[in-house]
């Protein structure tokens, strides 16, 4: 039998479902800036964020993350998709870096009446969620003050009159529900 191959060549765990118990230290695993990287990397994919909007993006969820403990507060019950494929493939973390290394500047626009365009609210319950799923014991105090800070985050880097290159399908699925007349 050939010996263990070396940390560093281990296939990342990638199990979602942690169930409130630490399956292999995947929990160890989820870091803050796992999470920073992750929230302000999906919105700069939808909206092009510039340097001044990531700073301000980053800041403002680095600083909500401390509020809430995450991710030190407890285990995470389930990690959202968009935080493994973080923490494995650091994926938003290369897309936040490559304009800026390659000096592509990308097109921010305002939003006309032909782009479609999904809600302020529906955005922010969409990265609630992805709290909520990871962390349910946050209390609904924690919950009303995220979601202002949410709303004032996504209001504060113009998704209210912003057009958006994409829409993530979770987003979408919200709208529906949200946006829904």
């Amino acid at each position: 039998m050939p010996p263990p191959a070396p940390d560093a060549f281990r296939r990342p765990k990638t199990s979602l479902n942690l169930g409130g118990s630490d399956t292999g230290g995947m929990s160890d695993l989820v870091k803050r800036h796992h999470w920073i990287n992750t929230l302000v990397g999906i919105l700069d994919q939808a909206f092009h964020l510039n340097d001044e909007e990531q700073f301000y993006a980053i800041d403002i969820t680095g600083r909500l993350l401390d509020s809430l403990f995450i991710p030190g507060r407890s285990l995470p019950q389930v990690l959202p998709t968009p935080v493994v494929l973080e923490m494995t493939s650091g994926l938003y973390s290369n897309q936040l870096a490559g304009p800026r290394i390659s000096g592509v500047i990308r097109p921010i626009r305002r939003r006309t009446e032909e782009d479609v365009s999904v809600s302020v609210e529906a955005w922010r319950e969409f990265l609630l969620s992805m709290l909520l799923v990871a962390y349910p014991d946050i209390d609904p105090v924690e919950r009303i003050i995220t979601a202002k800070i949410l709303t004032d985050l996504l209001t504060g880097i113009g998704v209210p009159t912003r057009a958006a290159s994409f829409y993530p399908e979770d987003v979408i699925k919200v709208a529906n529900e949200v946006d829904a007349p």
